[in-house]
């Protein structure tokens, strides 16, 4: 099958978009991608794969809202031209839609979303006049989401006819062949700690909070230690000058990153209700997070939020522990417990991840087409 999918924002800012590229590839699809990309697609298997690169925006406010107009002008133009050849137009954002508009309507249109969101502003910088993209989801072949709770939410809002398609942000794991000099650097000095590794790893943005992690780390900071790694935000650097001993890790190309998640002891996921963007104060509480994968296929055990997305995976397969009390006690009990038992629930978490099969998902989501 001819499949395009269009992805208007930084790739590899996009784990789960990278991986549904490398699940249709692996499954014999002829793939172009349509997306922004600054730093380079990793795959494994390129032979079916074409690749269009999109102008960036300029980053001169003046200029904004006409670079965007350009932008909107030559990625509708490409679609067409690319959908001449194309079976199936998979969007993968919110956003993403947005900027196709009612063109999505020519085309057998599979609708990711990686947020829980009613609606997306219609022109970025203001959250005054919205896109109405329920009129897309409505219309569209299938619409995809990423977690159980998220599918329903999405169908009553919106008074969809059917359950969105659950595809789950689980990242494949594999050989990352040759490591760029760069990123051998940043091992050499995790491998020089002597000390059991907490990780977060991730956005930094105000629905992820490690104030309390950070407190908690410092109390048994001669065993334990706290390394934080992503893509530098306001908050990094608060935190990090508010807590001095927390080791900061920059961004590392996926799936490179994984080489350090391997060098952790234990995965944190925090999460709590906030305004994020334009997304639902709902989207935390019903996380989907590819840290979950990403940890339990290095088999780290693993500390979050009290939330309904992390708590019935937690609970069900024993790959981790929720914080209900939100102290630095109840987190240093959860790693006195994950110490007395690590043994049994890294093997919990390496099975945690088997247990998904990615390629069936996305092999029923595309159906019979």
């Amino acid at each position: 099958m001819n499949i395009l999918v269009v992805h208007a924002c930084q790739i590899n800012a996009f784990p789960p978009v990278r991986n549904l590229i490398e699940i249709l590839l692996r499954n014999r699809h002829h793939v172009t991608v349509i997306t922004r990309d600054d730093s380079g697609l990793y795959l494994d298997n390129t032979d079916n794969l074409k690749c269009i690169v999109l102008p960036e925006a300029s980053r001169n406010k003046i200029l904004a809202g006409f670079s965007y107009l350009k932008k909107l002008r030559i990625l509708r133009r490409t679609v067409k031209e690319e959908m001449k050849s194309n079976d199936i137009l998979w969007t993968t954002t919110d956003s993403t839609v947005r900027d196709l508009g009612d063109m999505v309507f020519n085309y057998r249109h599979i609708m990711q979303l990686m947020e829980l969101t009613e609606d997306v502003p219609l022109i970025p910088g203001q959250n005054i006049i919205k896109s109405n993209i329920k009129k897309y989801a409505k219309q569209a072949y299938k619409v995809v989401v990423p977690e159980y709770n998220r599918a329903h939410i999405q169908k009553t809002w919106w008074d969809l006819k059917v359950v969105p398609s659950i595809l789950p942000n689980k990242m494949t794991l594999k050989d990352v062949g040759e490591v760029p000099e760069d990123v051998n650097m940043v091992l050499e000095q995790v491998k020089k700690e002597s000390r059991k590794i907490i990780l977060y790893q991730g956005g930094f943005w105000a629905d992820r909070d490690l104030e309390l992690y950070a407190q908690a780390v410092e109390k048994i900071n001669d065993e334990y230690c706290l390394y934080i790694m992503g893509r530098d935000m306001p908050y990094r650097k608060e935190l990090c000058d508010k807590h001095p001993s927390i080791k900061y890790i920059p961004y590392i190309k996926p799936p490179f990153h994984l080489l350090v998640t391997k060098m952790a002891y234990i995965g944190l996921l925090p999460y709590k209700a906030a305004k994020n963007q334009h997304y639902s104060m709902l989207n935390a509480l019903y996380c989907a997070p590819n840290k979950i994968y990403e940890y339990s296929a290095c088999g780290l055990p693993m500390i979050g939020s009290d939330v309904p997305g992390l708590f019935y995976s937690f609970a069900s397969n024993d790959i981790g522990y929720v914080c209900k009390k939100e102290s630095t006690e109840e987190i240093l009990d959860i790693i006195k417990n994950i110490e007395t038992r690590y043994d049994q629930m890294v093997l919990n978490c390496l099975d945690y991840y088997e247990q998904t099969d990615m390629d069936q998902i996305v092999h029923e989501i595309l159906g019979e087409i």
